[in-house]
């Protein structure tokens, strides 16, 4: 019986890390996006270079979810907690 709640509550806690971080990803590349594309308008010979730093702040950002995505696999499949 212990084990099985080892297990339940490891898959509730893997779904709990992605939504979050699903969510904290999403909101964070939208407002990324907002502000690039508010400062090329605001400054359009700028472009070249905003566009540089999005891409690899969107990357960055992008990275928290597959760490989390990472967490998540350990936490179903591998389970350290369950031995």
């Amino acid at each position: 019986m212990d084990k099985v709640m080892v297990q339940v509550v490891s898959v509730v806690s893997a779904a709990f890390c992605l939504g979050i971080a699903g969510v904290a990803a999403a909101l964070a590349q939208g407002k990324a996006t907002a502000s690039a594309l508010d400062a090329i308008a605001r400054q359009p010979e700028a472009k070249n270079s905003i566009t540089q730093i999005l891409i690899v702040g969107l990357a960055i950002i992008e990275s928290i979810a597959l760490y989390a995505l990472l967490i998540a696999i350990v936490l179903i499949f591998v389970n350290p907690f369950a031995r």
